[in-house]
Parts: C-alpha cells; structure tokens; sequence
C-alpha cells in the first residue's frame, strides 16, 4: 500500500492506495477528489506500480502538472518520496505502513517512566460526549462518522483495526498510532495494529510499560503534553533517545474490562496533545473495543453454530447406526428405546439374528458424555457387528476381541460398561455376559424379581480375560428389563436420584404390560419425576417378553 497526501493540508488530502490507476482531479467522477480552482476536472492520472514506484501522466490539464517544479507533458516516473503538484496544489508520494504483526518481541522496547506529571483521566469522563467545538471541525466530524459506520458494516478485526487507525491519524498529528490487545497471561500485551508515518519509522517501537501498566491498574486515559518541558520526562534517558515529544493512551474498555490499549504519540516538537486530542482518541478507542467485542461474540456464534451443524450431523449419522426395526423373534415380544440427554451421546444398543438363528443383543454405556463418547461407542457397535457372523458366535471371544481393540486404540481411561445377551428362542436360555453394568432386572410370572449382576469388569480396563458367561431360562410371561444408568441416576431438582427400586416397583406395577407399554410407563415416571431439571445421562432400555 502506498500514500499521497498534502503536506501542507494532510488532514484533507490524505489517501491510502492500493496497486492500481487512479485519476485525480476537482470531478466528482475522479478517484481522488481535489477542492482546488487551479486543479482540473480530469488533472492527472497516477499508475501504483509497485510500493516503490508510481508513473505520474498529466491528462491535458488548464495549469499543468509538475514535478520538482518541472512541468511534465509525458508520463514520469517518481520514487517514494516525490513531490509533484497539480496546478498549486503540492502532493507528495510515500510508503503507507500500515504493520499486520502480532509479534511484539520484535516491535516493542520497554520504556519505564515516571508518570507523576502526567494528566490522568477516568476513562468515564474520557468517554463523555465530545463538544461541539471539536466537532463543528468537518475534519473530526467526518472522521467519527467513518469510524462509527464500522459498529454496523460487518468486517473482521485486522481490516477494521487498520481502517481506524487510518482514521485517527488524518486528525490527530501522530507519527506512531498502534493497538495493543491484551494477552492471556496477566499484563501481558501484543501489538495488534499500528500506524507509522514515513517519519515515524524505526527498528523497534519503543512504548512507556508505564504507560501500559497505569492504564490497566487505574483504568485511565494517559496525556502527556509535553514531554521535554517537564522535568520528570527530561530526566528520563530512555524518552530522550525515543524521541517522543507528546503522547496519549487510551484503554479499550468493554462491560468493565480493559482488553487492550490505544496509543498515539508524536516526535514533532510542534505538536502537543491536548485534553480535546484525547477525547478523541478515546471515542475511537471506544468505537474499536465495540466492535472487537461484537466480532468475538459474532465469532462466538459462528463457531456455535458450525459446532451445532456438526452434531446435528453426527446425531443423525448415530441414529443411522442403530437397528431400523427388530428383528422377529416368534414367541417373544422386544422393543427398544434411546433417547439422549445431548444431540450425540455415549449409550448404544443392537439387536441382530445370528446365522445359527440364536439372537443376540447388547446395551453399553462409554465413558464420559458429547461428541468423544459418540465417536467411541459407534466404534464399539462396528467391531462387534464385524463378529456377528463368525462360525460358532461366543459370547466371551466377542468381548475379548473388542475390550482388546478399545485397549489398543483409545485413550487411557475410555471404557465402556456393557449387557450382552444370547438368546436360543426354541428353548428360552439366556447366555449373557454383564461387563460391569447395571444389573438388568428379570421380573418372572410369579412376582419374584432376579438382578443379573456384574460378572466382569468394563471392557477397555484391561487386557485380561476377567469375564464370566451365565445363563438363565426365561419361562412363560417373564420379562426381561436392561437399562442404562440414566434412569436410576435421574435427579430431581432436590439432587434425589430415581433409584433402582422405584424402577423395581415401576415394573411390577403392571405384571401384565407389553414391552412398550412399560417403556412409555418409565418414561413418564422418570419425567414427572424430574420435573423441569434437565437430564443428565441419556437414556437407553431393551424389554424382552417371552409370551405365552
């Protein structure tokens, strides 16, 4: 990027241009507007060709175009720093610095000053409407008329940073104009934004750490009127040899937190900062730390919402993975039921025939909750279904093989607890495996009620065979009920738990009740139970019936 400007008039001839042709001229239908009678309506047309180098053409002007006072009548080439004038009006060619780093080791040299002569103000009264005198000047009012366009027009920090930056700067006379953002660390500050003027430039930007260090303490705009007549700053080596001869600093404040700093100084001797300057400043700085944070929360929501697309996704690619329908089992009534307490969740069931004609059916529960835990147990469910149809399916070797994969695969601490049943339907034997589960319930024909409790550990703990299969026989009208613990653990707003033995009662309330119909009385058990509090677990059942 390059600039022409006015010397003499910067405030109202000041352009930051981009690689490309331009035409200047007093036309409305000009690219850079000049208010000046001994300018043309077409006076001149100026080519960037690179940051170095523009091609300067007159375009038939009435009182011509020159360059080191020689009226040129063909295209002339001007390094950085030429002068060239259309009729009387002077511009000059310069390099526009306008520095995109974050890296502020190589930019920022600490400076510690004594600030006991410095002009502090509360930042409540540094923000006060500006008064009329400065804003009649039609400089400063279209100035905070562009700045505030920004609170509305959508653009991203760095572009709005720069934009603002460039603002201040034709009304405020500064070499130096930078943003400092606050770091994660406590006093720690990177340099975001900055504005050197073509005589601001050096190797390094050399900034008061006092300055930076009383704002975020006191939380005050800082002016320093005039550093060489104070006796404080004269004696302060450091200053001297920066050449700073006025500066300012403003926080960038946001619902009682300061999260950066706006900061201006001078090396001209003839310029000195005023209190008006400073209001200025600070109404920009406030514009800016407006729009800073409505971008985080913009960015905030985006972020939220790709989040939300994404597990919408995974919900419906979760849902996908488990069985469409059940498959038939004569003599017996099944159904199942899943419902989570986030768009994705850790519980699982499948249900499958085998080839042998034997059924079989798990419940598992992963580790931990949301979008890890979804991805883990859809793992789970995949390695058991590629040994469904393993010859002489067994129980034991099936959960060997997957507690093995969880072990060598995942994380340390990813674990899963699981019922897995294998059911003969000629005959009513159960095979079943409980790895570390809640114990399923059996309520029988008679009344009594059986619990089928852990016979092993989680799968994924270790790597060793800790499991041991039992069996039991499901007789006319028995009922077999497994859960997940999101049901027991259900909590009420007082912090109680449903409990296992109100799912007890629950199901023998109603001995005579389709696996369906118990389900629906769980659930609307747990519901009224927990009222309006959310749940905290999803909530995952399989009911089997042997009919008679």
């Amino acid at each position: 990027m390059i600039r022409i400007f006015s010397p003499v008039d910067k405030t109202r001839y000041n352009w930051y241009l981009k690689k490309g042709t331009y035409v200047l001229g007093r036309g409305q239908e000009c690219d850079l507007i000049i208010k000046d009678d001994t300018v043309s309506r077409r006076h001149a047309q100026v080519e960037i060709v690179d940051e170095q180098t523009i091609k300067l053409t007159d375009l038939g002007s009435h009182n011509g175009t020159s360059v080191n006072g020689r009226m040129i009548d063909s295209p002339v080439v001007l390094r950085r720093g030429g002068l060239f004038a259309l009729g009387r009006m002077e511009l000059k060619f310069a390099t526009a610095d306008i520095l995109k780093t974050k890296d502020s080791s190589l930019l920022i040299t600490d400076i510690d000053e004594d600030l006991t002569r410095a002009t502090s103000m509360p930042i409540d009264e540094a923000l006060k409407p500006l008064p009329s005198k400065i804003l009649e000047n039609p400089d400063v009012f279209k100035a905070v008329s562009e700045i505030g366009k920004m609170l509305i027009v959508p653009g991203e920090d760095e572009e709005m940073l720069d934009k603002g930056l460039e603002l201040l700067q034709e009304i405020i006379p500064a070499e130096r104009i930078a943003v400092f953002l606050t770091g994660e660390q406590k006093g720690e500050f990177h340099l975001s934004a900055c504005y050197l003027s073509e005589e601001g430039q050096s190797s390094a930007f050399r900034i008061s750490s006092t300055i930076l260090k009383e704002i975020l303490d006191q939380k005050k705009a800082i002016l320093i009127p005039d550093v060489q007549s104070e006796t404080k700053y004269a004696e302060q080596q450091s200053i001297i040899k920066s050449g700073i001869k006025s500066a300012m600093a403003v926080p960038l404040y946001d619902e009682g937190r300061i999260f950066g700093i706006l900061y201006a100084d001078t090396t001209n001797s003839a310029h000195h900062y005023t209190e008006d300057c400073l209001r200025v400043t600070a109404t920009f700085a406030n514009i800016l730390a407006a729009k800073l944070a409505n971008n985080n929360l913009l960015n905030e929501r985006r972020a939220k919402e790709i989040l939300e697309s994404e597990l919408a996704v995974a919900s419906q690619i979760q849902e996908q993975l488990l069985p469409k329908s059940l498959p038939f089992i004569e003599g017996y009534s099944m159904e199942a039921f899943q419902i989570q307490c986030k768009q994705v969740g850790g519980d699982l069931y499948d249900v499958a025939k085998l080839d042998d004609g034997r059924t079989l059916f798990l419940l598992a529960d992963v580790s931990g909750k949301g979008m890890g835990a979804a991805l883990l147990a859809s793992n789970i469910l995949a390695s058991f279904r590629m040994l469904y149809n393993t010859k002489d399916f067994n129980l034991l070797d099936a959960i060997c093989h997957v507690s093995k994969q969880l072990l060598a695969f995942t994380r340390p601490g990813d674990f899963a607890t699981l019922f897995m049943g294998l059911l003969n339907s000629q005959t009513g034997m159960l095979q079943y495996v409980n790895a570390g589960h809640n114990p399923p319930i059996i309520i029988r024909d008679n009344g009594e009620v059986e619990y089928l409790e852990a016979s092993g550990i989680p799968i994924g703990t270790l790597n060793l065979a800790v499991w041991e299969e039992a069996t039991l026989k499901l007789n006319i009208n028995d009922l077999l009920l497994v859960f997940s613990d999101g049901i027991p653990e259900a909590e009420d707003r007082h912090g109680e738990q449903f409990g296992d033995e109100r799912l007890e009662k629950l199901a023998l309330r109603n001995p005579g009740q389709s696996p369906r119909e118990l389900i629906a009385a769980i659930m609307n058990d747990v519901n009224r139970f927990i009222e309006s509090n959310p749940r905290s677990d999803d909530i995952t059942m399989i009911v089997l019936r042997r009919e008679g």
